[in-house]
This record gives C-alpha cells, structure tokens and sequence, in this order.
C-alpha cells in the first residue's frame, strides 16, 4: 500500500519542457481515490516542486511532499531530469521521458522497528498534444513505473491520462487521472480503493505551475 500511495504522490513530470533558462515552481494534490464515510474521496497528498530548464529540450526537477510528513511521519523528496525525444508537430505528440529518484525516510515499515530510509525509482515516457490559442492546451497520456531496488525488489505500474489547462503565459492546472496497478485486485485492501471492474486504484491528481524566466512572458 506505501507504494501504491508513492506512486500517487504528484502528477506526471515530463509533460513538457519548461524552456532553456526558465524556473517553473510547481504544486501537485490529490490521491487514490478511496471510500470516506461511503463516499469516492481522493486522500489529498501533496507535492511542492521547482523545475528548471537546462536546455530546450532537458530538465531538472525537484520536489518535497509535505503530507507524508505531516500525515504519516515520512520526510519524502525527489529529484529527476526529464527530455523531450520529439517535438509535437501536428498528429505526431511531442515524446518525453523522465527518470526520477524518490527517498523517503522515518516510519516507512508496517510495525517494529520504526524507521528507516528506502530509495525508489520512477521511470516515465509521455506523449502529448497542443492545441487551442497559442497552442497552450496540452493533453497527454503516460506510462509509468514505481521501482523499488531494495531492500525487495517490488514494482507498481500505472497508466495516466491528463490536460493542462493554460491560464496564460505563465500560469497552468494539469486535472490527471492514473490507474495504479491495473493488473491487480484490490478487493482485500484496507482501506478500499476504487479501481475498473476492482482491478487496481484510481488516482485524481489537480497540478498547478508558474513559470519565471526569459521566456515566461511570452
């Protein structure tokens, strides 16, 4: 279930680069969707961010994920690079992918002992479309895979599908929806998450972005 709710921690990165030179801070909230007081509630975990670009065409990110530390006594943080292989032009999608390391540390263990530190690995590859005014609309869809090397070697994988709504130059909010794990039942999972047909999690996921820099204007 950690993992499950690691691999939920923030919306897909990657989706396209923030431009040479330019700093783009980031917000990520929302989670697997999980029955609270009989209704469909996503568990709001949180993701705050800054990407940069380094060139046009490759970032670097870094993120903090406040709720585990508040909520479970996990200090959680990541950090990637992400590239664009292809630019969109026309039908063909822009491709990208992004590497990320995840380390979280504290009581990341069912029962005795507390503590610990584990490392994970999230390897993503997107496509994605622009379209409307300025071609700031983006939608995309992701595969993407949460790996833990040690001290087991376990893997979670998932499926998004997403939009970014451009609000301008310089602002946007992304509205994601993952499948976690659509291979497996979660039927005998406490708490219930709801999955397609109990086959795996669905994660709600709103992102938001401000972008500074030389290109941010626009």
């Amino acid at each position: 279930m950690i993992t499950l709710l690691l691999l939920a921690c923030s919306t897909i990165h990657g989706i396209k680069p923030v431009g040479a030179g330019n700093t783009e801070v980031n917000l990520s909230l929302g989670g697997p969707i999980t029955e609270v007081f009989g209704a469909p509630i996503p568990i709001p975990l949180s993701a705050v961010g800054v990407t940069h670009g380094l060139t046009d065409s490759l970032d670097i990110h870094g993120a903090f994920h406040p709720s585990a530390a508040l909520f479970e006594g996990i200090v959680e943080a990541d950090v990637g690079l992400s590239y664009q292989f292809l630019p969109n032009h026309g039908a063909v999608p822009r491709l990208m992918g992004d590497f990320m390391f995840l380390g979280a540390g504290g009581d990341v263990a069912e029962g005795e002992p507390k503590g610990g530190f584990r490392l994970y690995l999230q390897p993503s590859f997107s496509a994605s479309w622009d379209w409307g005014k300025k071609k700031r609309q983006t939608t995309y869809t992701s595969l993407t895979c949460f790996f833990q090397p040690f001290p087991t070697v376990h893997a979670v994988g998932a499926w998004a599908v997403g939009q970014r709504w451009g609000m301008g130059p310089r602002f946007h909010l992304d509205t994601e929806l993952k499948w976690i794990a659509p291979y497996a039942s979660t039927l005998n999972l406490v708490p219930h998450y709801y999955g397609i047909g109990n086959q795996g999690a669905l994660s709600f996921q709103l992102g938001f972005g401000y972008l500074f820099g030389k290109g941010a204007g626009s």
